[in-house]
């Protein structure tokens, strides 16, 4: 081993000293026929393009000629608007007098009030006895009004029982009999029955589905007439 050694570096000293010679390196042309060099210009590419299917042609037209519409947004139903029911009442009129009777129905047809009437006439009569005046048979019918009754009305026509107040005509005392009585129940003491021919006659008139404006009408006309009068009543 150690001979090896020894003979590895003599060989290094040997290769020290002898002189190293520059290596020549060949000169390579990098101009190889120069004057037969030509450059070439640019050209302008150009991409032909394939034509498109008849199939394919007729999708792009329809596609470009198609309009994408917005989706219209649904109309609201219109709110049914409720019709106002005009408020009505039943009312009854009577106290009017027979040579009156024309001249009233015909009033009433051309306001357009419905109605029937029932002519009351008879024998015997229940009735108030005649008041001083007219003011006091007026106040006597509202207490009769605010005990109840309802089937009234005061005479005002310038005659015999003027300022009376009648409360029903019938065609016997039985009628008669009864209604005194359910009187006399209601508190009415002053009632009594005549039996008399000369007993007042009138026609009643029981009124329907009267407006308002209708019973402005009425009240007015019942303050020209003579004996009428107006007054609520139940709607059969």
């Amino acid at each position: 081993m150690k001979w090896f050694c020894a003979l590895l570096l003599v060989a290094n000293l040997v290769l020290w000293a002898y002189p190293s010679r520059p290596v020549a390196i060949p000169r390579v042309n990098a101009e190889i026929n120069a004057d037969k060099v030509k450059l070439i210009a640019s050209l302008p590419v150009q991409i032909a393009l394939r034509p498109a299917s008849p199939v394919q042609a007729q999708e792009a037209e329809t596609a470009s000629a198609t309009v994408i519409k917005p989706t219209p947004k649904p109309t609201p139903a219109p709110t049914p608007v409720l019709k106002a029911e005009v408020a009505t009442a039943c009312m009854q009129w009577s106290g009017i007098g027979q040579e009156q009777t024309s001249t009233m129905r015909a009033r009433l047809k051309s306001w357009g009030i419905s109605s029937t009437e029932t002519s009351v006439s008879g024998k015997v009569w229940v009735y108030i006895p005649p008041q001083t005046d007219i003011e006091l048979a007026k106040k006597k019918a509202q207490q009769l009004s605010d005990q109840g009754v309802r089937d009234y009305y005061v005479i005002n026509n310038g005659g015999r029982w003027q300022n009376s107040i009648s409360l029903g005509v019938f065609s016997g005392r039985e009628g008669a009999d009864r209604r005194l009585n359910e009187l006399r129940n209601q508190g009415v003491k002053s009632a009594v029955v005549r039996e008399r021919d000369d007993s007042p006659s009138h026609v009643t008139f029981a009124l329907r589905k009267v407006s308002a404006d209708q019973q402005q009408k009425l009240e007015k006309m019942t303050k020209q007439l003579k004996g009428a009068q107006l007054q609520q009543s139940k709607c059969s």
